[in-house]
C-alpha cells in the first residue's frame, strides 16, 4: 500500500512539473499573423498591457485546471482508506441506513472541500490581483457553505437512490440510474432560474426601458414566453461580462449581468441578446439535456465497467467490503474516481458539441439582427474585461474550449459589417 501511494505521489509530482513547464515556457496565444491589423488582431482594440494580463492569467488558469482535475482524483485515491475508517464509525453511531447515508456524505464533501480550500482562494486573490473578480471574502465562504448544503442534499439522495438500485439490480445498476437520471436533469433545468440562481444572486427587472422594449421585440420574434428582462448584479462578484437566457416553459428567463449593461452599448447587448436567444429559439437546451442523457448512459456504462475493476484493486488494499447484502459506502469513492475518469475522456467531445451549439447561435443573431459591427465591438470588450485571450492553445481548446475563440467568432461577424 505504502508503495503503490508513492507511485502516485511521485507519478502526480511528474505530471505537474510537465504541465507547468507547458503553460510555463512557450508563445501559446501568438495571434495568427494573416490577420494582423484586422478586427482580429488583438493589438488593434488592446493595449500591449491588457493583452499581457490576459495571456497571463489564461496561462494561470489553465495551469490550476489541469493540475486540479487530476489532482483530485489522486486526493479520492488517498481517501479510501479516510473512507472506511468514516463508514465503521458511522455503522457504531446509528443503525439507521439513511443517517449513514448523510453523514458520510456530508463528512466527505467537507474534508475534500477543506483539503483543496487553499487552491480555491489562491486563485480568488489571483483573480482580485488582475482586477478580474471582485468577491469579497465572506462571499466566498458563503458561496461556499451554500455549495456544500446544496452538494449534500443533491449527493445524498442521489445516492440513496443508488444503493437502492445497487442492491436490486447488481450488475444493471446504471442502466437504470441512467434513466432515473432524465427527470432530475429536466426538473433541475425547469427549476434552477426560480430556485437555485436566487440563492446566489440578486435579481430585479431591467430597468433600462428603451433596451427593455428592444429585448422583448427580439424575444418575442424567438418565441421566447417572457415578459420581463432581469439583471443580476454580477459586478458584486466581478468585473466580466455575460448575459444568458436559461430554464425551461414558464421559468425561462433572459438575464444580463448589470457588468454588461454598464460596459456594452444597446446595440452590442442586443447582439449578444439575439446569441443567448438562439440558444433557446434551436432548442439547445433541450439538445443539450438529449445529449447528455446518451452522454450519461454511456458514461454510466463505462464508470461501471471501471468501477468493478478498480474496486477488485483496491478493496483489499484499503479494506472495502465486497458481496454481502448491500453495497459498502467505503466504495462510493471508487465509484466517484471511475465517474471522473470517465467524464476526463469525454470532456473534448463534449467540448466539440458545445462549440458547435454556439456557433449555431452566432449565426442566429446575424439572422436576427444583422449587425457584425456591434457583435465585433461586443466580442473585442468582452477579450478585454474578461481578460481572454482571442486564441487558446490546442489543449485547453480540446478540454476547456466550450466556446469558440474570440478570434473565429469577430472573423465570423466580420462577413456582416454593414
Amino acid at each position: 500500500m505504502k508503495r503503490w501511494t508513492a507511485r502516485l505521489v511521485i507519478g502526480m509530482l511528474l505530471y505537474g512539473v510537465v504541465i507547468g513547464l507547458y503553460f510555463t515556457f512557450g508563445n501559446l496565444y501568438e495571434p495568427s499573423p494573416q490577420y494582423a491589423g484586422t478586427a482580429a488582431d488583438p493589438s488593434t482594440f488592446l493595449a500591449p498591457e491588457q493583452i499581457r494580463k490576459g495571456e497571463s492569467l489564461s496561462r494561470i488558469h489553465s495551469l490550476a485546471y489541469f493540475i486540479m482535475t487530476p489532482l483530485q482524483v489522486v486526493v479520492l485515491l488517498l481517501l479510501l482508506g479516510f473512507g472506511v475508517g468514516l463508514r465503521t464509525r458511522l455503522e457504531r453511531l446509528t443503525r439507521f441506513s439513511l443517517l449513514r447515508i448523510g453523514g458520510f456524505v456530508l463528512v466527505f464533501l467537507a474534508v475534500t472541500g477543506a483539503l483543496f480550500l487553499p487552491l480555491d482562494y489562491a486563485m480568488l486573490q489571483i483573480d482580485r490581483a488582475y482586477g478580474l473578480s471582485t468577491t469579497t471574502t465572506a462571499t466566498f465562504f458563503a458561496d461556499l457553505g451554500k455549495d456544500l448544503a446544496i452538494e449534500w442534499v443533491s449527493t445524498t439522495f442521489i445516492v440513496v437512490i443508488l444503493l437502492w438500485l445497487m442492491r436490486r439490480s447488481p450488475k444493471r445498476w446504471w442502466l437504470w440510474l441512467s434513466i432515473v437520471a432524465i427527470p432530475i436533469s429536466v426538473f433541475l433545468t425547469f427549476v434552477q432560474p426560480v430556485v437555485l440562481d436566487p440563492l446566489y444572486h440578486t435579481f430585479q427587472p431591467l430597468r433600462k426601458e428603451p433596451l427593455r422594449t428592444e429585448i422583448l421585440e427580439l424575444a418575442a420574434k424567438a418565441d421566447i414566453p417572457a415578459n420581463q428582462v432581469f439583471e443580476v448584479n454580477m459586478s458584486e462578484r466581478t468585473n466580466a461580462v455575460n448575459a444568458y437566457v436559461n430554464g425551461i416553459g414558464s421559468n425561462a428567463r433572459i438575464v444580463l449581468w448589470d457588468t454588461t449593461l454598464n460596459k456594452l452599448k444597446d446595440d452590442e447587448i442586443l447582439t449578444i441578446m439575439a446569441h443567448e436567444m438562439g440558444h433557446y429559439k434551436e432548442k439547445h437546451i433541450y439538445w443539450q439535456v438529449a445529449v447528455g442523457i446518451i452522454v450519461t448512459f454511456f458514461s454510466l456504462w463505462a464508470a461501471y465497467r471501471l468501477y468493478e475493476w478498480l474496486l477488485r484493486k483496491a478493496a483489499p488494499l484499503v479494506g472495502i467490503r465486497q458481496g454481502g447484502k448491500g453495497q459498502d459506502l467505503a466504495a462510493l469513492p471508487v465509484l466517484l474516481i471511475a465517474v471522473s475518469l470517465v467524464g476526463i475522456v469525454l470532456t473534448p467531445a463534449q467540448n466539440v458539441f458545445s462549440r458547435f451549439l454556439e456557433q449555431r447561435a452566432d449565426a442566429y443573431a446575424m439572422q436576427m439582427t444583422g449587425d457584425g459591427d456591434a457583435a465585433i465591438r461586443a466580442f473585442q470588450k468582452i477579450a478585454r474585461d474578461n481578460l481572454s485571450p482571442i486564441k487558446q492553445p490546442l489543449l485547453v481548446t480540446l478540454f476547456r474550449g466550450t466556446h469558440p475563440s474570440i478570434q473565429d467568432r469577430i472573423l465570423y461577424f466580420s462577413q456582416f459589417e454593414k
